[in-house]
């Protein structure tokens, strides 16, 4: 009796390869690729950046092609793209508070403009005029934004996120693009002619920085004059005038210095020191190590490169 033989063949397996499909870019980010480095950027991208942010504007009023007037729902501003300028001054939270009463409770349109600017390099829309109200408004949000809690006193500004009868209405933003420094402080200043500003917002801040720089390096050569050379490239544990003020302009931006805070630099300075003393380069040589133990300047033991994440 013959038998029928069974061959079982293999199925072959199919293996699927995904195709990684394209990863679809929105206008803005293909305009930061081009744009991201730049102080200054061209005009013709303006409404990429302000519709991207602020997605229900409309400009009511152009100025030019880098300033203009736009109409901007309240919720798109309270965000952290939206920021303090470095040389306003800080919101007083004494009184914030109590804007925010205000608006909350009067349940009125927000009758107002605010003056904005857009720092191009760090991708946010700097607040020139209005930081009190758009900080009144940011506390009425965080508040607003808890959920109800039955057991604790009522919410003064309510909660759930059910304020949208503020988040929804617009004002008036007045948007500068490409601004210069002086340009801003010009703006500053004629917002400000109402009323008293200190003089710590707008006076020259550029030289005011060049002042503290040339002060604390005229003390370092004064007290460490041994130290700088007039070589180009010195040699370990010294230093140059025009090397170590470079240090000191990174320094200063490092550390945010101001002139009510130039001791801090001078502080930074003088710990590094102490502590480049304790723990001494083991490529110093002998010479050297005399040299700053006579001094008492060791910060020269390394370069600016260093200095600059050590200080």
């Amino acid at each position: 009796m013959s038998t029928v033989r069974v061959v079982k063949r293999a199925i072959p397996k199919v293996i699927l390869i995904e195709e990684e499909m394209p990863v679809q870019m929105d206008n803005y980010s293909i305009m930061r690729r081009q744009f991201s480095c730049n102080e200054f950027i061209s005009p013709s991208v303006i409404p990429v950046i302000v519709s991207h942010f602020f997605k229900n504007s409309e400009m009511v009023l152009k100025y030019s092609d880098t300033h203009g007037v736009f109409k901007v729902q309240i919720n798109d501003l309270l965000v952290d793209r939206v920021q303090n300028w470095e040389w306003n001054r800080p919101p007083d939270m004494a009184r914030c508070p109590d804007i925010a009463r205000y608006m909350y409770n009067s349940r009125k349109p927000i009758d107002s403009m605010i003056y904005l600017s857009w720092n191009n390099l760090k991708e946010v829309f700097e607040v020139l005029d209005g930081i009190h109200r758009i900080t009144a408004l940011k506390l009425i949000k965080e508040a607003n934004s808890k959920p109800l809690d039955l057991l604790d006193s009522p919410a003064e500004f309510g909660s759930n996120g059910d304020a949208t009868w503020i988040y929804n209405q617009y004002i008036l933003v007045n948007i500068r693009f490409n601004a210069s420094r002086g340009d801003l402080i010009e703006a500053f200043e004629t917002l400000n002619k109402s009323q008293a500003v200190p003089e710590l917002y707008i006076r020259d801040h550029a030289k005011e920085k060049t002042q503290i720089i040339q002060d604390i390096a005229n003390e370092w050569y004064s007290k460490y004059k041994r130290h700088f050379s007039s070589s180009a490239n010195p040699i370990i544990g010294n230093t140059n005038r025009n090397r170590f003020e470079d240090l000191l302009d990174k320094l200063y931006e490092k550390h945010r210095i101001r002139e009510a805070s130039c001791d801090k630099l001078r502080r930074r300075l003088e710990e590094a020191n102490i502590a480049i003393s304790m723990d001494i380069p083991t490529k110093a040589s002998i010479e050297t190590r005399v040299k700053c133990r006579e001094t008492g300047c060791y910060l020269f033991l390394y370069k600016n490169d260093k200095l600059e994440e050590f200080v």
